[in-house]
């Protein structure tokens, strides 16, 4: 016999709700950035502005990683580069958000 004090709507519903998502596939998100390049990467990439489309999650690193992947010439200016987001500079480890706009600039040289 079943009595309705013994099973309340709540224990009929809490395991069907449990791990509901476990059989959903994960979907990463992404984010698109505005890329900027001036002086000597401008000619390497042979543009001076590209959009970029990113994992969620990625920082200004993650950006100037996915150009070396395509133009490994690039590596070669990593240590003098300076890095901006939103046209002020930035660390590289700097998060993204979907919009943001990149720069990457080399030394000024002159005299």
């Amino acid at each position: 016999m079943f009595h309705l004090r013994e099973f309340s709507a709540g224990a009929l519903v809490a395991p069907l709700n449990a791990g509901y998502n476990r059989f959903m596939p994960s979907v990463s998100q992404t984010i698109r950035v505005k890329v900027l390049f001036f002086g000597r990467l401008k000619e390497v990439l042979g543009c001076a502005e590209e959009s970029l489309e990113l994992a969620g999650n990625a920082n200004i690193e993650a950006v100037f990683a996915a150009y070396v992947a395509r133009f490994p010439q690039l590596h070669q200016y990593r240590s003098s580069l300076v890095a901006s987001c939103n046209r002020e500079f930035a660390a590289w480890n700097t998060a993204l958000h979907a919009g943001d706009e990149i720069a990457f600039l080399p030394p000024v040289g002159g005299g």
